[in-house]
């Protein structure tokens, strides 16, 4: 539009004779051009008709990168946010509302999407719930490092137990998600089920973009061959364990453990704000001395100096387990590559204290 406004601006100080039949050349020219820019645009919104994709977080965002490849713009909501606190945003809404396709991972998992789906105006928004075709296990998990009533008697007394008290145990009870749920939500974290639910966005896409529909298959099955291999490494490895049980800040980990034989313990009270009592120490490090375990595994990133303490105290050491709810994506690309190569270090890591 700037070179048509140059040829408007001079062209009043053109002389009166040639006036009109410029005018109306220039109104001819303006026309055309009009009807160009018309055309250009329903070409580009032709050419920009792939699906738009909107994800809860880095685990539904990556498996549905690894299915529709770049034949689709895929989004995210939350990006390095707390998952089970998560609250939905009037940006989320109006996001959604424009989206042709909402993915997320179960109800259990984020349990915000009953109320933000009552909350949307998109009828043709097409709704995929990934663990839908992937069984479910009971969300109970062994904890060690537990306080009895009696010993939460002995440390706080009715007169002490302040607001502070209360936000730390909220922490502590948080620090372990997994047994607060009546079904464990982390599927993804077994590759078997990673596989499942990349294969149902896929059969569900393939519905809503017949188009593409090659395409999603052909990356799901891709992926599918990916992820197997690293269930059989996983498989390999974890058959000859003799220590079967690793602790772990975060029970994150059930599909994981179920799979392969192992058994996963949550390590309770091991926070900064939530300084544990020596009684709990101890009993934390008599369990990992009876039951020959030299590893606490910690979020990445997030291992306290409290259970390097305790780890020291057997001669171990403190790891890293990567749930996937807070993602570093420089390091791990939100697609199939990146969720493989946390699998993968998460393999690493755990088989250094499964042995």
């Amino acid at each position: 539009m700037k070179k048509y406004s140059y040829i408007y601006s001079n062209f009043y100080k053109e002389n009166s004779v040639n006036k009109f039949k410029r005018f109306f050349w220039l109104l001819a020219l303006s026309a055309i051009a009009f009807l160009a820019a018309c055309g250009n645009g329903a070409s580009t919104a032709s050419d920009d008709s792939s699906l738009q994709i909107v994800t809860t977080f880095y685990p539904m965002q990556a498996l549905t990168n690894a299915v529709v490849g770049d034949s689709a713009e895929v989004t995210v909501m939350m990006e390095n946010a707390d998952t089970h606190e998560y609250e939905p945003s009037a940006q989320d809404i109006a996001t959604l509302n424009e989206a042709d396709v909402f993915v997320y991972n179960s109800e259990d998992m984020e349990t915000f999407v009953a109320t933000l789906l009552e909350s949307i105006d998109n009828p043709d928004l097409v709704i995929i719930e990934a663990a839908s075709e992937v069984e479910l296990i009971d969300g109970d998990v062994e904890t060690v490092g537990e306080t009895t009533s009696e010993e939460e008697t002995e440390e706080h007394s009715e007169e002490e137990h302040t607001d502070e008290d209360t936000d730390a145990e909220t922490e502590e009870d948080h620090d372990h998600e997994g047994h607060s749920h009546e079904t464990d939500p982390h599927t993804w974290l077994d590759p078997v089920n990673a596989v499942t639910e990349a294969q149902t966005i896929a059969n569900a896409l393939t519905e809503a973009d017949p188009d593409n529909a090659e395409t999603y298959q052909e990356n799901a099955g891709q992926f599918a061959s990916d992820m197997m291999a690293v269930h059989e490494e996983y498989a390999r490895i974890f058959e000859a364990a003799e220590t079967e049980t690793f602790l772990t800040q975060h029970a994150a980990f059930g599909y994981l453990a179920n799979r392969y034989g192992l058994h996963q313990v949550a390590v309770t009270g091991v926070t900064e704000s939530a300084e544990p009592s020596p009684k709990r120490i101890a009993d934390i490090v008599s369990y990992m001395t009876e039951n020959n375990i030299s590893v606490i595994y910690g979020q990445a990133g997030g291992a306290t100096e409290i259970a390097k303490t305790i780890a020291s105290e057997v001669g171990g050491t403190v790891g890293e387990l990567q749930s996937m709810e807070s993602v570093d994506t420089s390091q791990y690309p939100a697609d199939g590559t990146g969720f493989i190569a946390i699998m993968k270090d998460n393999l690493e890591s755990l088989a250094e204290g499964v042995q």
